[in-house]
C-alpha cells in the first residue's frame, strides 16, 4: 500500500489535457485519485460531441453484437476508459498504472475513504476553464453521459 495518494478535483477542467496528466503520472509510479468526474468538461460544440459519441456507439460486430465493442456510459467509468487508452495497453507497466488511477462520480464514498488515509493535492497545468471562458462550446461530462446512455445518476 502506498504512503499517499494524490487527489484531483475534476470540476471544470478539460478532460483531454487533464488525462494526459494523469497518465503521464501513473506511468511515473503515482498513485491517483480522481473526484468529481462528472463536473469535467470537454471542449466543442454540443452538436459534434454528441454526433461523436453517438456514432462510436453504433459500431459493433456484424456476426454477434454481444461480442463488443462495450462502451462506457457513466462518468466516472467514462473517464477511467480515456486515461487507459492513453497508457500502454500490452505492456506490464501500462497495466499496473491503470491500477494505480481511481476515479469517482463525486466525493469518495464512505465505504472507500479507509482506503485513502493520506491524501495530498496534485496540481495540474493548463487543464483550467479559464482558457474558454469566452468561448461557449464546452460541454460536460454529466450531460454527456446522460444522452449516450442510460446512467440513472444514482450514486455508486
Amino acid at each position: 500500500m502506498p504512503d499517499f495518494y494524490y487527489i484531483i478535483d475534476a470540476t471544470n477542467k478539460i478532460m483531454g489535457r487533464m488525462c494526459t496528466q494523469v497518465a503521464k503520472q501513473a506511468l511515473l509510479g503515482y498513485h491517483i485519485v480522481i473526484i468529481n468526474a462528472k463536473d469535467t468538461i470537454i471542449s466543442g460544440t454540443k452538436r459534434e460531441i454528441f454526433e461523436h459519441y453517438l456514432d462510436k456507439l453504433n459500431i459493433s460486430t456484424s456476426t454477434n453484437p454481444r461480442r463488443g465493442p462495450f462502451h462506457k456510459r457513466r462518468p466516472d467509468t467514462f473517464l477511467k476508459r480515456v486515461i487507459t487508452q492513453m497508457l500502454p495497453k500490452k505492456t506490464i507497466r501500462g497495466k499496473e498504472a491503470a491500477k494505480r488511477v481511481h476515479v469517482y462520480i463525486s466525493e469518495i464514498p464512505e465505504r472507500f475513504k479507509k482506503r485513502y488515509p493520506n491524501l495530498k493535492e496534485l496540481k495540474l497545468q493548463n487543464c483550467e476553464k479559464e482558457r474558454l471562458k469566452y468561448y461557449n462550446k464546452i460541454i460536460s461530462l454529466e450531460n454527456l453521459c446522460d444522452r449516450i446512455g442510460s446512467w440513472k445518476k444514482a450514486e455508486v
